[in-house]
Formats: C-alpha cells, structure tokens, sequence
C-alpha cells in the first residue's frame, strides 16, 4: 500500500512531536503493508507560521534515519495545504511542496466554516498547473446533499481522498455513509490514514484494503490504495473518476443522506 497524506514527519505540525516518534510511527506501517508514504505537514500561511526551512531540515534528518535503521519504505514529501479565501495567494507564491515534487498537491478547507467556491478553488489550482487532491472529503457535509457541487468539483478535475479511519467507522455517522456512497459509486480516488500518532489518530489503512476489497472489489481497492498513488509519485496522469448525469448515481447518491 502507498499512504499519500500523512502526519508523521517530526517536529512541524500536531503530528510527531520526535524523531523518534517519526520512526516508531514509521516502523509500525511498514509492518502494516505500506511501502511507500508522502509526508504532508501542514500547511498555512494565514494562521499558522510555516517554517518551510524546519521541514525540510526535518525531512532530510528522518531520511537519514531511516537510511540508517535500513528500514524497507521510501518516504516523500508534501504539504496539506489549507485553503480558504487566500487560496489565490497561496497559489501564486507557490512556497508549498507539491507531492513528491509532482504535479499533484493535497488540499484541504476549514470543516468548521467550508467555503461554497470549492469548484471555483479547483479551477484556479488546475490553471496554476496543479492537479488538486481533496483531503479527507468525506468531513465536508456542504457535499452530503449538495448534487450539483460534488459535480462541479469532480468536473473540475479535482481528486477525492477519503481517510482510513471513516471506513472502519471511527468517525462520526454521516461522514461514515457519504464515505461509502462515494466508494459505491467509484468517485474515491485514493485512500490514505491521515496517521498523526499512534494513539488516538493512528493508522487503520489495513483494516480498510481489507473492508474494501470484500465489499468493493480487489481491482478497486487496489486502485485506490496503490495504483492511483503510484501514478503520482511517477507524475502522471490517471483515470479520473466518471461522472454520471442526471437521474443516474447522484439521485440516489443523496437520497438517504
């Protein structure tokens, strides 16, 4: 499994406070069946001063680290990057990392306050030249009934990444339904743990392969938990998710939402 939004890279964010935090954290998910992971701190450049230098001091520091231990992943990095009304700023500066150096970049918005041009902000990321991943989407309940807006996103070119932790329903209900009502319909383009510790925002991105094989299929588990995330880290484009027009999945898609 490749995990594309992470929290473990030490000493930046509310992830891993520790290298040695970083390590046991990336011990654990190479147990777990990950070979590849994207370190995505957050970032944002309104509230919370970034120390881009610090990650990637940091970032360096852990590689050596797990060149050391010899330890059998290969790590990258990233940026959670939050949007809201200066996204458009955020986007000219460019300061952020993308996907490991791809074309790609893991967005995400304010859960509390979601902001109603999310079409609009995956535009202007596609005309800046990057292709805009939708972190966690399923935390986002301006989509739950909002048919329209989930199709000008998805048309946008926006890809959607939804978290372990709400297939396996450790999040609240109806995160937990739309989460399946997009993985029915095969408008999930990646899956990943959103890991910050391994405690109370740990990993279950095994637990969740297994749930989605069984009730989705192994071709489409395996998409979304490796080939997809693959593509990124090679630059390339994929298959983005099909959209069907009126009367087909969305009608029903939100009808018991």
């Amino acid at each position: 499994m490749i995990d594309i939004h992470s929290h473990i890279l030490f000493g930046v964010d509310d992830g891993a406070k520790t290298i040695e935090e970083s390590i046991n954290i990336i011990k654990e998910v190479i147990n777990k069946g990950v070979t590849h992971i994207i370190l995505t701190p957050h970032y944002n450049n309104k509230y919370v001063k970034i120390d881009s230098s610090k990650v990637i001091q940091n970032y360096n520091v852990l590689k050596e680290q797990v060149t050391k231990e010899n330890l059998n992943i290969n790590i990258f990095l990233g940026n959670e990057i939050f949007f809201d009304s200066n996204y458009y700023e955020i986007l000219e500066q460019g300061e952020f990392n993308t996907l490991a150096y791809s074309k790609y970049i893991l967005i995400e918005f304010n859960v509390f306050d979601i902001p109603k041009n999310i079409a609009e902000m995956c535009y202007e990321t596609n005309v800046k030249g990057y292709i805009p991943i939708i972190a966690h989407v399923e935390r986002y309940n301006i989509l739950y009934k909002n048919i329209e807006l989930l199709k000008d996103i998805l048309n946008e070119r926006a890809l959607l990444q939804i978290n372990a932790s709400t297939i396996v329903n450790k999040e609240d209900k109806e995160s937990y339904r739309f989460c399946n009502y997009l993985l029915k319909h095969e408008l999930v383009s990646f899956v990943a743990s959103d890991i910050h510790n391994l405690s109370n925002r740990s990993f279950y991105l095994d637990e969740a392969f297994k749930i989605v094989s069984k009730s989705y299929g192994d071709a489409y588990a395996n998409k979304i938990f490796k080939e997809n995330a693959l593509k990124v880290l090679a630059n390339e484009y994929f298959e983005f998710p099909n959209i069907k027009s009126n009367g087909g999945i969305f009608s029903k898609l939100f009808k018991k939402i």
